[in-house]
């Protein structure tokens, strides 16, 4: 039963994958009413709901099982995009970013948790990482691939047709979660659970030195990812080419999911985190087409952090937090990119994108040589 936990997980993340809403979600809401101040406050509702809920959420599913979270986590996806079939107001859409932001605290740190514990119970421990970079591709695939799509169907169809496929994609996601089997034991005793939870979880250098790693390459990337659109056109490439630019983003961070687990991985993982840095202090400086291989070349990089820090991540944490530490991860994440995205936002309105990119790019290779220093000096 457990075994095929995993074929359930690859199918899920296709299922969530293989949205075509996603390539022309701003002008489906424009067309609904939704102006860009719309928009941004339905992503700080979605961030707010995600921080209120990434721990609770992480300690019911420690405490009920590991399928309970994944349920959840895909039926309140599917209940957002019915409501923004129905949307027409910016209430309607504040409702909906809630209902998304719900599935996704459920989700977070529960299907890591599943797919771990279940390669370990079944004997496949040592191929958690490979399977966790496969996992990944087939999911950059699948929206690679659901984006081609969507662009295709704009052309001949309403845009209303983009969610209601991808609506039924996540109504298959809530089937799979319901054929899922249960991994987690039962819960120990309230004392056990106090004692060797969040003390323990927060003591612990190789959980703090994950985070590290993780808030690093999670933030930068996001505004990366939030972004290239404008710096692209700021180097003079025509839209025309967007398209291919895309797909060659998301193929580099695809092979990096699946490169191989290096000796010594936090060290490896300091050095390209230097190198990962440099390149978005060297986008901040170049000018022209040439860019475009350092951009590619960060995100084959952060493609590379993704499996390996989710499988350090996992060996660290106890069995009775594993979905907590997940969520905590993913908290101090979000709290790191609301912090950062402030000076962002404040510098590239002063200065330009590419200044934005040079104090990203400068914060972060200080942190990692500082990093870097302190593994030295404890020898690590």
């Amino acid at each position: 039963m457990l075994r095929r936990n995993i074929r359930i997980l690859y199918l899920i993340r296709f299922a969530t994958a293989c949205i075509p809403a996603y390539v022309i979600e701003r002008l489906f809401w424009e067309q609904r009413g939704m102006t860009i101040q719309d928009v941004i406050y339905a992503e700080i509702v979605f961030a707010l709901t995600l921080v209120v809920l990434e721990i609770p959420f992480g300690l019911m599913v420690d405490r009920f099982g590991r399928k309970m979270g994944m349920i959840i986590g895909t039926l309140f996806e599917c209940l957002s995009f019915i409501v923004l079939l129905h949307a027409f107001s910016l209430s309607s859409f504040l409702i909906a970013m809630v209902l998304a932001g719900i599935g996704t605290a459920a989700i977070s740190g529960t299907e890591d948790a599943l797919l771990y514990e279940s390669m370990q119970q079944t004997g496949a421990g040592d191929r958690f990482e490979q399977t966790v970079g496969r996992m990944n591709a087939v999911g950059l695939g699948t929206a690679g691939g659901a984006a081609l799509m969507g662009a295709w169907l704009a052309q001949s169809f309403d845009l209303i047709t983009h969610y209601y496929m991808s609506f039924c994609f996540l109504v298959c996601a809530v089937l799979a979660s319901c054929l899922l089997s249960d991994t987690h034991s039962a819960p120990q005793s309230t004392e056990r659970t106090n004692d060797s939870g969040w003390y323990r979880l927060v003591k612990n250098p190789s959980f703090l030195r994950i985070v590290s790693f993780t808030v690093m390459f999670g933030t930068t990337i996001t505004f990366l990812d939030e972004f290239w659109q404008l710096y692209v056109r700021d180097q003079g490439i025509a839209v025309s080419w967007f398209g291919i630019i895309l797909i060659s983003l998301m193929m580099a961070q695809g092979i990096g999911n699946l490169l191989p687990k290096p000796t010594g991985p936090c060290t490896v993982l300091c050095y390209l985190l230097l190198l990962y840095m440099s390149g978005i202090l060297l986008l901040a400086v170049m000018d022209g087409s040439w860019s475009l291989l350092v951009l590619i070349g960060i995100f084959l990089i952060y493609g590379w952090s993704e499996p390996v820090l989710t499988t350090l991540l996992q060996d660290c944490l106890p069995d009775e937090r594993r979905a907590t530490g997940s969520s905590t991860v993913s908290f101090v994440e979000s709290l790191a990119t609301m912090a950062v995205g402030l000076g962002f936002g404040h510098i590239s309105q002063a200065i330009g994108l590419n200044g934005a990119y040079f104090y990203l790019g400068l914060t972060g290779l200080l942190l990692g040589l500082g990093m870097m220093f302190v593994l030295r000096i404890r020898g690590k």
